[in-house]
């Protein structure tokens, strides 16, 4: 029951107005900055990737508001293009995200443990893409101009829209989190709660109406319903290949090598960033998670610790060529001069950034394992 919660949540939030707010509240912030926009851009999709969970929903409506000024002021396509996906699909990433409630489902792991585990690696990529976007746009200023002093607003009117903008969706984000966190509600719950939120904040902002709540459910019905298709394929394939005995050739296989624990999670990371590339993610959580779950016991590897690098791998198929989902979405509401070819350019750098978030948490696994080391 959660993801279709969590989804309901996203669904409301995406047509609350909440992400038009908040992508003004930064565009007057960092415009001034070199590359301010594409920034602003990804400091937005951070706190709204944390309402959403869902890729597609994150990267039009995040596409929608933020490529159209770009372009305006002359931002290199690569680039606004680039941080637009990546902002779209950190909701995967960060909590609540729909990622990781399946991957919790597929693999036996607590998904209360998997969204707590998840923030700091979240907002860590979310940070690493901003870095990335700021030294390129100071070293090569003409693929990020700023925005002119008269077009931003400041002092007293920016506070108050940043607070307008940031409160609603930081309270409902901590409400949703800490309640889980400190062991109030399950996820299920805690997924009521974020729907309950979300329709608070819909009504507050004016937005309720037929229209909003009917194509809420309408979208939740729909992805709901692929995701639990897929998930059935998924588990008729793991089933078939682990009746013939196939997981344990695989372990065969991967213990030949006698690369031991940390050789053995990278060449199971390394399998998971090839296939990202080629296949739908949910399909992968539930074919390769089962599979890989017994291997990392064996091994004794934390399975939540594991967790984390596994879904911070794959989020990175949603950039990668040549089914970058990411691509796909945003070129529905691209205008014509954005090219395939413009987004492919744009992704791939972010894609390769994107690479230091799993790496950093094979060098440091505390960054996934102290919070939930204070759960109840």
């Amino acid at each position: 029951m959660a993801a279709p919660l969590f989804i309901f949540m996203g669904a409301l939030m995406e047509r609350s107005g909440i992400a038009d707010t908040l992508y003004e509240a930064f565009y007057h912030l960092l415009g001034g900055v070199k590359g301010g926009l594409a920034l602003a851009t990804v400091a937005m999709a951070t706190i709204f990737g944390a309402c959403t969970g869902i890729v597609g929903a994150g990267v039009i409506t995040i596409g929608l508001l933020a490529l159209p000024s770009m372009l305006a002021r002359g931002y290199d396509k690569g680039l606004a293009t680039g941080s637009i996906m990546v902002g779209g699909g950190l909701g995967v990433t960060i909590p609540p995200s729909i990622m990781l409630i399946l991957y919790g489902c597929a693999a036996g792991v607590s998904i209360s443990k998997l969204f707590v585990a998840a923030i700091i690696p979240g907002i860590m990529l979310g940070l690493l893409y901003m870095l990335y976007i700021y030294l390129r746009a100071r070293t090569r200023p003409e693929l990020g101009p700023t925005v002119g002093e008269d077009e931003r607003i400041r002092g007293a009117k920016l506070v108050r829209l940043t607070l307008i903008s940031l409160v609603p969706p930081l309270f409902l984000i901590l409400a949703v989190l800490g309640s889980v966190f400190f062991g109030i509600v399950s996820p299920s719950e805690a997924g009521a709660m974020g729907v309950l939120g979300a329709f608070i904040l819909v009504v507050v902002r004016g937005k309720l109406s037929r229209e909003v709540i009917v194509g809420s459910l309408n979208s939740t019905m729909k992805i709901t319903a692929a995701i639990l298709l897929i998930c059935m394929a998924g588990q008729l394939f793991t089933g078939v290949f682990i009746s013939m005995k196939g997981d344990v050739a695989l372990r065969g296989v991967m213990a030949s090598f006698n690369l031991g624990p940390m050789g053995t999670v990278l060449m199971m990371l390394f399998i998971v960033l090839i296939l990202g590339m080629v296949m739908d993610w949910i399909a992968l959580i539930f074919i390769l998670a089962p599979i890989f779950g017994p291997i990392m016991n064996t091994m004794g590897i934390d399975p939540l610790f594991f967790g984390i690098l596994f879904c911070t791998t794959l989020q990175i198929s949603n950039m990668t060529p040549p089914f970058a989902y990411s691509v796909f979405y945003l070129k529905t509401i691209t205008p014509p001069e954005v090219t395939i070819g413009d987004m492919y350019r744009g992704c791939i750098p972010f894609a390769t950034v994107s690479v230091f978030c799993p790496v950093l948490v094979l060098l440091f696994p505390q960054i996934t394992l102290w919070l939930p080391s204070f759960m109840n």
